[in-house]
């Protein structure tokens, strides 16, 4: 068998039918698992493309082709014996971007990916063998139509007439990909035309598959069993370690030392290092998601999760690293990642962790190994530019600030953290310098105009607000005040179904009332902190039986003064809210205020 690496242009661009035999199965990746991750892949390089940055290959996986005897002047064809998902995905996104080319009169680009999905020999004949990718029996109709339609109206025309075709996923597909590619050509500040040629180069010459063209001697289902056997995956980590202990083999090194010595704790810590962290398509295992913090510490670039291990093993050929400096590195970074989850709850560095981890902003996690690599000795030094970035984070939040600049930010910020004396100026000057909304660190009119109004429960996952009540309420103990070390979960004082016993102040129309009151229900001033046992069957109830339960079994600093109240309702809320704001200000500050 013969084995390459081939970008699309290679692979798509011959004449040849990739046909999918019938006993394969349908095609079923969906937008969650498989094309929004993809598209994240395809939309990066093409904007490093459009920016004049180095970009990585992107790996689709490996596809298995069987040749297939043809008769002379026939069309050369393989059946696809692994990979037909990857290879209806791609078609499913050169056909839609073919088909928005059309629609926005770009010709030249919609000819050179035609190029990539139909077969261009003068003597095929219009119909399916002219497509270059043939699908299993069953998605055949469902393909053709889409690659047949020439344009997403004629896509949802067919839809209209025929609604089954709408849940089928290829027809899914090709519409989230026209809408994916469609939405990312019209912004930016680049010319439509430029963004087009930076997409189309993106896809033929940085999208890749390994190709494994197998001979007639060759046992395709065998290679097919051995592709998809039902072992445990290797983790990208799982490679770097065959790689380095490889290279330390080279150099003559005695394996077992080096072993002991630096990379056993990973196997002796095995549950805690390959626990999966994150949810969904994100999800990893944690000594992954370090060592892609620690490359991107090594390298100043941006390290995807996926390809660690090809940036770890240029990383290493490029600098001449010797296996035992590398190994030395990893370990004392490990060890220091390691601390992260050994400071307490109450500590401004557990309040830091606890912060990135409610915010789920893995994109500074390089920042803090590289921050407690260099100071963690020094909480003089490392605790005020925690504070700061800690307040950069959650004032975005609530500001409802995207974070979609972070990875680039983050990478940016490295280069900051140098000497002691300097680290907090620097970092802090950093964070000042832009008012960009992708990078712009609210001051206090408007943190405390989105503090008082905003809805946080709705805009907010629910363990970022958990988090802001728990350091609220915290930061409002005495020093004479127990510490609350009960689970808590958050409840609205004026609730959710509200209406039977909580009448409308009658100041306005009724409409314009019941509009301010579901905005302001879930805003911070309606929200606290209860324990799990708190009678859920009061929650709905009128003020002053609610108020005497909490008021009898509450112990939370936060609940203090409002229980007092002999009335709850929108003046109460914003009043609380400006009281809260008040810690929040101190909590989460803002230089020179």
């Amino acid at each position: 068998m013969k084995t390459d690496t081939l970008r699309f242009r290679d692979l798509l661009q011959k004449d040849i039918r990739l046909v999918v035999p019938l006993f394969q199965r349908p095609y079923v990746w969906n937008q969650k698992d498989q094309w929004a991750p993809l598209w994240d892949d395809i939309r990066a390089i093409a904007e490093d493309l459009l920016n004049d940055r180095f970009r990585r290959p992107h790996f689709l996986g490996a596809i298995v082709l069987e040749q297939v005897k043809t008769g002379a002047g026939e069309i050369e064809q393989r059946l696809v014996i692994d990979g037909q998902q990857r290879l209806t995905t791609a078609q499913l996104i050169l056909e839609a971007f073919h088909d928005l080319c059309h629609e926005l009169g770009a010709t030249n680009a919609q000819g050179a990916l035609a190029k990539m999905t139909r077969i261009d020999d003068p003597m095929v004949e219009q119909g399916a063998v002219m497509f270059k990718v043939w699908p299993t029996t069953v998605d055949q109709p469902s393909f053709r139509i889409v690659m047949e339609a020439g344009t997403s109206g004629e896509v949802a025309a067919a839809i209209e007439a025929d609604p089954d075709l709408g849940e089928r996923q290829i027809v899914k597909g090709y519409l989230f990909f026209h809408d994916a590619l469609e939405e990312w050509i019209s912004s930016g500040k680049n010319d439509q035309s430029e963004r087009i040629t930076a997409l189309l180069n993106a896809l033929r010459d940085h999208m890749r598959f390994v190709v494994i063209d197998l001979e007639d001697e060759d046992d395709a289902q065998l290679i097919f069993e051995t592709l998809n056997a039902r072992g445990t995956p290797l983790l990208p980590t799982d490679l770097v370690k065959n790689f380095v202990f490889h290279r330390a083999r080279i150099e003559k090194k005695d394996l077992q030392p080096l072993y002991e010595k630096y990379w056993a704790p990973f196997d002796e810590w095995d549950d805690w290092w390959r626990k999966l962290i994150g949810r969904g398509h994100a999800q990893r295992a944690r000594i992954d998601l370090f060592l892609q913090a620690f490359l991107t510490v090594q390298t100043r670039e941006e390290v995807p999760v996926t390809h660690v291990y090809a940036v770890c093993r240029d990383h290493i050929l490029k600098t001449g690293q010797t296996s035992e400096a590398f190994l030395q590195d990893l370990r004392s970074a490990a060890d220091t990642y390691g601390s992260f989850e050994e400071y307490e709850v109450g500590s401004p560095e557990g309040r830091f962790f606890r912060a990135v981890d409610s915010l789920d902003v893995t994109s500074v996690v390089p920042v803090a190994l590289e921050l407690f690599s260099r100071f963690r000795d020094q909480p003089k030094v490392l605790r005020p530019v925690l504070a700061d970035i800690e307040s950069f984070l959650i004032r975005r939040a609530i500001c409802g600030l995207n974070t979609r600049g972070y990875n680039r930010l983050f990478l940016d910020l490295l280069a900051q953290i140098k000497s002691a004396e300097t680290v907090q100026e620097r970092v802090r000057k950093f964070l000042l310098k832009s008012n960009a909304d992708s990078s712009r660190w609210p001051a206090d009119a408007e943190f405390k105009d989105a503090w008082i109004k905003t809805p946080i429960y709705r805009t907010l996952a629910r363990k970022r607000v958990r988090f802001l009540l728990e350091t609220l309420e915290t930061s409002l103990h005495h020093s004479k005040t127990e510490e609350i070390l009960v689970k808590l979960q958050i409840e609205h004082l004026l609730p959710r179904s509200w209406k039977q016993h909580w009448p409308l102040l009658g100041i306005s129309s009724a409409e314009e009332e019941t509009l301010e009151r579901d905005r302001m229900l879930h805003s911070i001033g309606n929200l606290t902190l209860v324990t799990k046992s708190f009678n859920p069957a009061l929650s709905n109830s009128p003020w002053a039986k609610k108020r005497k339960e909490i008021k009898k079994y509450s112990a939370l600093s936060l609940s203090r003064d409002y229980v007092e109240e002999p009335e709850w309702n929108e003046f109460h809320i914003e009043a609380r809210a400006k009281e809260l704001f008040k810690t929040a200000r101190k909590v989460w500050t803002y230089p020179n205020t």
